[in-house]
Parts: C-alpha cells; structure tokens; sequence
C-alpha cells in the first residue's frame, strides 16, 4: 500500500481487512469478552478505525483523528477477529 491514508485503507482493503470502528460503538466492548463491563469513555473520544492488515501477525493499526498509533497484542487482534467473522 503506497500511502496509508484511511481512504486508502478502506479503497484497498476490502471487507475484512479493514475493521471501522466509532469510539461509541457498542460492539467494541463486547469484542473484548461477552461478560465485561460496558467501557467507559471519556468525553473527548475521537471516532476511531482499527485496520489489521495480517491477523497473524498480531500488529494493527489505529487511525484515531489524523493520528496513527500501531499496536501490537497478538490477543486483541485475535478478539477483533473473531468479532468481525461474528463469532464473538
């Protein structure tokens, strides 16, 4: 991927590759466990998107505003995996 922009991202990604997220989105705190706790979020929360471009890898990327931070938790990218193939 020449520049990754979250256009880009999202152009070249195709269903699966790119997970969108909102920083709201009830969905995210149960890609965690089915039994945890809502999160709370501060009042400042940014709309966020998580792009895992290999799940084996473990890395994924967030695009949080015009930021990138690159992540690495093998267990995370697995969760949100599972979550987008429905089977939380």
């Amino acid at each position: 991927m020449r520049d990754p922009t979250r256009r880009n991202i999202l152009i070249a990604g195709g269903a699966g590759a790119a997970l969108g997220l909102a920083a709201a989105a009830p969905g995210v705190a149960a890609a965690r466990t089915p039994e945890a706790a809502p999160a709370t979020l501060p009042p400042d929360a940014a709309p966020l998107m998580a792009h895992i471009e290999n799940p084996s890898s473990g890395t994924l990327t967030l695009f949080v505003g015009e930021r990138e931070v690159l992540v690495h938790d093998h267990d995370l990218v697995a969760r949100l995996t599972r979550a987008a193939a429905g089977r939380q």
